[in-house]
């Protein structure tokens, strides 16, 4: 081997163990184009998941309880949220998702 090879070996080395490697990024994350993040983004928490919640289904003159005091479904209100229930002889606008 002569001196211009171990010379050509010796750069194609140096060279491969300063290419990035991909796929494997140990230490901090970066963004995507290679820079740091700021100190403001590095310690955040993910999100824990949304549960979904699952509403009755109520029809006119089922039973419900409301904050302790039992009545009767009447129906619901446009908005999607309210429903209207009778509480002894009184019609009261509640929200829907109080109602058990």
């Amino acid at each position: 081997m002569g001196p211009g090879l171990a010379v050509e070996a010796a750069s194609a080395a140096a060279l491969a163990a300063a290419a990035p490697r991909e796929g494997t990024m140990s230490g901090r994350q970066r963004l995507p184009g290679g820079s740091p993040r700021k100190a403001s983004q590095r310690k955040t928490r993910r999100q824990a998941p949304i549960t979904a919640r699952i509403a009755a289904v109520w029809r006119s003159g089922d039973n419900v309880r409301w904050k302790g005091r039992s009545g009767q479904y009447r129906h619901d209100v446009d908005d999607d949220e309210h429903c209207e229930i009778l509480l002894g002889s009184r019609v009261y606008r509640v929200p829907t998702r109080e109602l058990e």
